[in-house]
């Protein structure tokens, strides 16, 4: 009995904390481009959304797939995460 609860126990965890965590295999690189200097990373789906970070133009952002929704897809930048404009983002293929 004490066996099941703590394989039970085990296996939850092991979901919640790789849950948690980005599958690198969904996402791909994207560049900053049709800017004058840099673009908005934001908290959340939104040009009101405040601003977590500037990304300048010409620099490279990780891109989730499957995230875009009205205009704005999800992003990682120097470890930060938020949302910016897809009119900003030039695709490039691994």
């Amino acid at each position: 009995m004490v066996k099941k609860v703590f394989a039970s126990f085990l296996l939850i965890a092991t979901l919640l904390i790789v849950g948690g965590q980005v599958n690198r295999a969904e996402a791909y690189w994207g560049m900053v481009v049709n800017c004058r200097e840099w673009i908005s990373l934001r908290s959340y789906r939104s040009t009101e959304a405040p601003r977590v970070t500037t990304i300048p133009l010409g620099e490279w952002v990780w891109i989730y797939r499957n995230s875009y929704r009205d205009g704005f897809l999800e992003a990682e930048y120097n470890g930060m995460h938020g949302f910016v404009l897809d009119a900003y983002i030039k695709y490039v293929k691994e």
